[in-house]
């Protein structure tokens, strides 16, 4: 059984209810999420960039705007809406 499923096993949580959610935080590797995040926010920029030059007519480049870009800027908006950062301190 992998861990995600180890951690989500009913008599696990009932144990754990009030560190669960902190040990699971402690575990994810921020430095890594960033890099993965920062390069395929950088491919997903390129493409929008460049989407008049790239292989393949308006029909294709709307739906993957449709099915790829736009919900993914939303995801990014909700994320950005979520955490917030007192610039006033910084």
């Amino acid at each position: 059984m992998g861990e995600r499923a180890r951690l989500l096993e009913p008599t696990f949580l009932k144990a754990n209810m009030t560190t669960n959610n902190l040990d699971t935080v402690r575990r994810i590797d921020f430095d890594r999420l960033d890099m993965l995040v920062s390069e395929r926010l950088g491919a997903l920029k390129l493409y929008a960039q460049n989407i008049d030059k790239a292989e393949g007519g308006p029909e294709i480049h709307d739906m993957i705007c449709r099915d790829l870009i736009l919900p993914c800027v939303y995801t990014l908006t909700q994320f950005i809406e979520s955490v917030k950062i007192n610039t006033e301190d910084q």
